[in-house]
């Protein structure tokens, strides 16, 4: 019987839960590791880290546990119904005498049992508003726990973005730094053969070993990048792995325009740090109003049945009952308890203005930093062009004995500079958008291509 109850006991309180929402997102455990692709995708990477970052984990523990301070406040609705079960062993001593009485009193050692067994319930009547501005001052406390949930997932999205441009930058200087070993070698075999042929100085040879030494240096730096930025990315996406892969080369990115204004409008409207001030405002004014119920009487009733006596059978007893609680002084503590949710209040919203002109900033930068980017990126485009048809003429002229070895060097250190200025400009421009994107509350990663 006792097994049954408690299985009725437990559906009833699944019921209750279920009525009410249950919990927004449970904290998960840890995923198991995910294998990864030899050439990783943007979308990819963001699927990865969404599944395993911690940061998500702590952020879906805090809803869970904002959810259950609702029920918590929502309970205060609810009968409160308690059971005691009690068995005494005493003594029947008396305590008492009577005057003028020649009679001693007496005492003994024997004992007597006495059981008491009762349910008493509690209901709250009316508290003036109390119990309902607990429960909604908990609702908007789980929308900003929501809210901040939201912009746990836009950071690690975001991170994982800068980070999977960085290493797509890396890469490709690694590429460029490889060309420029190559092409440094074709000059060193040139200068070496025309040597030989007695047209150019030793210092052709000299200069040409010099320009291919520093290449074969710079080529082991991009390449050491390019594991640091593995391993930056790894850490983006909350994940430990020693398999090598690489990640897409980046795409002519589409054309992207949006005016400040709508930018800012966007920011206000849909980054979650301003619907989770808005939250925290709410919660602030359901506070007052809570502490505010403090100075008014509470209403309850309470109901009592018992079996109680020495021996069995028991005795039955009932009782009901109606208070009235009326507050008359507390030492100023309510009135102190107001003040302080009223300056709560004028501190989350000092909080909020704050925030306002954060997001504004952050808007006005990343245009700025977006606009900057594009025209880099026009104008890196045309220098590489450039850089190659210099480096081709000057080529010509060295093979003519019209030019010298300097003159290479310089030629081939510009295409080398003009490539890794647009390698670069290229990945700032993406992660310029991504920071605009994130700026505006919107995450929408870049497409790899396929």
């Amino acid at each position: 019987m006792g097994r049954k109850m408690v299985v009725l006991a437990a559906i009833t309180v699944g019921l209750l839960v279920g009525e009410r929402g249950g919990v927004a997102v449970f904290a998960d455990e840890p995923k198991a590791p995910q294998a990864i692709p030899v050439v990783l995708t943007l979308e990819k990477s963001v699927e990865l880290a969404l599944s395993n970052h911690p940061s998500l984990r702590v952020a879906s523990g805090t809803q869970a546990i904002n959810e259950a301070l609702v029920g918590q406040a929502q309970s205060g609705f609810y009968p409160q119904v308690q059971g005691t079960i009690a068995r005494t062993q005493r003594t029947a001593n008396s305590t008492s005498t009577f005057q003028g009485s020649g009679v001693q009193r007496a005492t003994s050692g024997s004992t007597t049992p006495f059981y008491q067994n009762s349910v008493t319930l509690n209901q709250l009547l009316y508290d003036f508003g109390t119990t309902r501005s607990q429960v909604d001052a908990a609702q908007f406390n789980l929308q900003v726990a929501n809210s901040d949930a939201e912009t746990a997932v836009q950071l690690v999205v975001v991170n994982v973005q800068q980070a999977y441009f960085n290493l797509q930058q890396t890469q490709r200087l690694v590429t460029v730094s490889e060309e420029a070993v190559t092409q440094f070698k074709k000059h060193l075999d040139l200068a070496q053969g025309r040597f030989k042929a007695g047209v150019a100085p030793k210092i052709d040879v000299t200069t040409a070993e010099v320009d291919l030494s520093n290449a074969q240096l710079n080529l082991i730096t991009a390449k050491n990048n390019a594991l640091v930025a593995r391993v930056t990315l790894n850490n983006a996406m909350g994940i430990q792995t020693a398999v090598p892969y690489r990640v897409q080369d980046p795409v002519l990115p589409e054309p992207y325009q949006v005016s400040l204004d709508e930018a800012v409008a966007r920011a206000m409207r849909l980054r979650p740090e301003m619907i989770s001030q808005r939250a925290q405002e709410r919660a602030a004014e359901a506070a007052i109003k809570a502490a505010q119920g403090n100075f008014f009487p509470t209403v309850t009733s309470s109901a009592n049945y018992s079996y109680n006596g020495v021996e069995f059978p028991l005795v039955y007893n009932w009782s009901v009952a109606g208070t009235v609680n009326i507050p008359i002084f507390s030492g100023f503590l309510t009135k102190q308890q107001v003040a302080q949710a009223r300056a709560n209040l004028l501190k989350t919203k000092a909080n909020g203005d704050v925030l306002g002109q954060t997001i504004l900033l952050e808007v006005n930068q990343a245009l700025l930093n977006l606009e900057a980017a594009r025209e880099r990126l026009k104008l890196t485009a045309v220098t590489v062009e450039q850089a190659k048809e210099r480096l081709a003429l000057v080529e010509g002229r060295y093979k003519a004995g019209l030019s010298n070895a300097v003159e290479v060097t310089d030629a081939e250190v510009a295409l080398v500079t003009a490539q890794t200025n647009d390698v670069v400009a290229m990945s700032s421009y993406q992660a310029a958008k991504a920071q605009l994107d994130r700026a505006m509350g919107i995450i929408t990663p870049l497409r790899s291509s396929s």
